[in-house]
């Protein structure tokens, strides 16, 4: 192989050299996701070095094109190499520069993110403390509810704000209500028992009226708690005063005239004093205050309908109307008229009261056909099959006969 020849070899292995080299390094950077300003910079020359390579290797394919001398030829190749080695170990920094610049930027964008995911619970908390903070603002901007008390015996609860309204239920003195609207003369309430309607404004009070009932029978044991197998802390007559408080079951806790405090049975204690009959119906207790919620109460179905065999609000027939008020009052009375000959005590017609049971012969037959519901005042309201309804009637000119008085409030 002549010098030419041989040179001209050099020059080809060299170049192709310097390709693999060139095609390692692009690779490397290309697995390690280098960027894009140091790819694009490595290319661009890597693409000038290869083009220049090319053209010096065209350049010695042709031996009729050139003639070189060996000087020249070593010169070229040392000035190549030594361009190569430079551009190679400047990619090479420039490489491991940007290697290092990814690891330090992904640290860094992780070092963020996890700053902001601080930052947004940080937010999350202040903005809950926030509300909490507004939440309870706005409780105590809220107006507090106004509670008032019924400083009347009975007081009539409306469907609206008439006295032609229906009437819905009745208070006794003292019970609490909540004061929801209304105007000066009418005003909106809800029990404790969320019973909602209206009431007469006069009717109601700031404070708790105090509430005095009677004793109605002829001995009442006051006990030191409201059970009867609590000690008994002394007896209580016929007739006395005493003021009333908080109701526990069958129990009411009362303070008598002379400073004794203790708990009584709360059906032996009425609104006024009566005096038991000592005839038939001697020794009875007659509870007027439960007397006059079971009158008031029959008087909502005023107008109901007649209906035989009723005993709903739908329609009613007698005994059907008499068993379903007093069943309201925990009262249990039978579903036929002729039954009630044996219920509760009798009652002369001398000592008749409100809430006594009437009954009728309606056919001559000397057997109970009709009841009602004595009122007072020579009145009595009943489920009536001639007016077809329930009406209130004159007992002194009813056209059937009273056979007979029940009573059946204690």
């Amino acid at each position: 192989m002549d010098k030419s020849n041989l040179l001209k070899r050099c020059a080809e292995i060299l170049a192709g050299l310097m390709i693999v080299t060139t095609t390692v390094a692009y690779t490397s950077v290309g697995i390690r996701n280098a960027g894009s300003t140091a790819i694009q910079s490595v290319t661009g020359k890597e693409t000038e070095n290869r083009s220049n390579d090319e053209a010096g290797i065209t350049s010695y394919s042709s031996e009729d094109s050139y003639k070189v001398s060996s000087e020249n030829i070593t010169l070229d190749l040392n000035d190549i190499s030594g361009s190569d080695e430079a551009e190679m170990a400047e990619n090479s920094m420039q490489i491991c520069s940007d290697i290092t610049e990814d690891g330090e930027g992904t640290e860094t964008v992780n070092q963020a993110a996890d700053n902001s995911a601080v930052q947004e619970n940080e937010h999350s908390v202040t903005q809950a403390e926030a509300n909490a903070e507004q939440e309870q603002k706005q409780k105590a901007e809220e107006p507090q509810p106004v509670y008032k008390y019924v400083n009347v015996s009975l007081l009539n609860v409306r469907s609206g704000p008439s006295t032609e309204s229906e009437k819905i239920t009745m208070l006794s003195k003292a019970t609490r209500v909540r004061c929801v609207g209304g105007d000066r003369e009418w005003v909106k309430i809800i029990t404790d028992d969320n019973v909602e309607g209206y009431v007469f404004a006069e009717y109601l009070s700031d404070t708790a009226p105090p509430v005095y009932k009677y004793v109605i029978v002829n001995s009442l044991n006051l006990r030191k708690g409201p059970s009867t197998e609590t000690e008994i802390l002394g007896t209580l007559p016929f007739g006395n005063k005493v003021q009333v408080f908080e109701a526990d079951n069958n129990f009411v806790r009362i303070l008598t005239g002379d400073g004794k405090e203790g708990y009584v049975w709360k059906e032996y204690l009425g609104d006024e004093v009566v005096l038991a009959s000592r005839s038939a119906s001697a020794g009875q207790s007659y509870n007027a205050d439960l007397a006059n919620k079971i009158i008031e109460y029959a008087k909502q179905f005023l107008g109901v309908k007649y209906v035989y065999g009723g005993s709903s609000p739908n329609g009613f027939d007698c005994s059907g109307f008499t068993q379903y008020v007093f069943k309201k009052f925990n009262i249990k009375l039978p579903r036929t008229s002729y039954e009630y000959s044996g219920v509760g005590t009798k009652v002369s017609r001398e000592n008749i009261k409100p809430g006594d049971i009437l009954l009728f012969d309606v056919n001559g037959s000397n057997r109970i056909g009709h009841v009602g519901i004595y009122i007072g005042n020579d009145k009595f309201i009943h489920a009536s099959s001639g007016k077809g309804k329930v009406v209130i009637t004159t007992l002194s000119k009813y056209g059937e006969r009273l056979i007979g008085i029940r009573r059946v409030i204690k």
